[in-house]
C-alpha cells in the first residue's frame, strides 16, 4: 500500500461496502516515541463502534522510533458483515443476488462524515503517532460472465485518507491521551 500506487477515493455511490481495511501506522522519529503497548484502532460508522482492529504483529517489535507498517484487515474473520440501513433477511430466505455481501461494513451514506477510526492506546508506555494512513478494498456489485451478478472486492487499495498531526498517547494523562478520534471529513 503506498500512495502512488494507490487510488484515491472519491465517489458518488450512496452505498458502499468495504471488504477490507488497510492502515499504515508511522511512529514519530524521536526519542521516546515508541511503545511496546498495543495499539487498537477502532472502527465508527456514524459514531458506533463496528470493530476493533490491533495495530500489533505478535512476531515484530511494533511501533519502534520512526517505524511504519502495514496492518491489513480482510475477510469474513476479520471484516464480518456489519449491515448498516440494508436490512438482514430472515433466516431461511434468500435471493440471487443476495443484498448485501458475505463480510465488510456497510456505510450507506458513504465514508465521508461516517467513517471514524478510534485509536487507544494500552498502557502507560508513551507512544507518538506521526501519521496514519487508511486504504480500502470495495466490494460491489457486478456482472460476471456466468451467472449474473455477484458481490466482487476491488484487486486494487482505494487510499482514502491520512492523519498527520502528531499525537503524544498514553494512559499516564502527564504523557498523553489514551484515545485519539481520526474523522473524515
Amino acid at each position: 500500500m503506498k500512495k502512488e500506487h494507490a487510488h484515491f477515493y472519491y465517489s458518488q455511490e450512496a452505498i458502499m461496502w468495504i471488504g477490507s481495511i488497510g492502515l499504515v501506522a508511522a511512529t514519530k522519529n524521536v526519542a521516546n516515541a515508541g511503545t511496546d503497548n498495543l495499539i487498537q484502532a477502532t472502527v465508527l460508522r456514524n459514531g458506533t463502534p463496528i470493530r476493533v482492529l490491533n495495530l500489533d504483529y505478535a512476531e515484530l517489535d511494533d511501533h519502534e522510533i520512526g517505524d511504519d507498517r502495514s496492518y491489513v484487515y480482510s475477510g469474513p474473520a476479520k471484516l464480518p458483515r456489519r449491515n448498516d440501513l440494508t436490512p438482514v433477511l430472515p433466516p431461511g430466505i434468500g435471493t440471487i443476488p443476495m443484498p448485501y455481501p458475505g463480510y465488510g461494513f456497510e456505510f450507506s451514506q458513504g465514508l465521508s462524515g461516517h467513517l471514524q477510526i478510534q485509536l487507544r492506546i494500552n498502557g502507560d508506555d508513551m507512544w507518538i503517532k506521526d501519521s496514519i494512513d487508511l486504504y480500502v478494498k470495495l466490494i460491489r456489485l457486478r456482472a460476471n460472465w456466468y451467472d449474473g451478478l455477484n458481490w466482487i472486492e476491488d484487486q486494487e487499495w482505494t487510499y482514502i485518507a491520512s492523519w498527520n498531526q502528531d499525537v503524544p498517547m498514553s494512559t499516564d494523562a502527564d504523557e498523553g491521551v489514551t484515545t485519539w478520534t481520526l474523522n473524515l471529513a
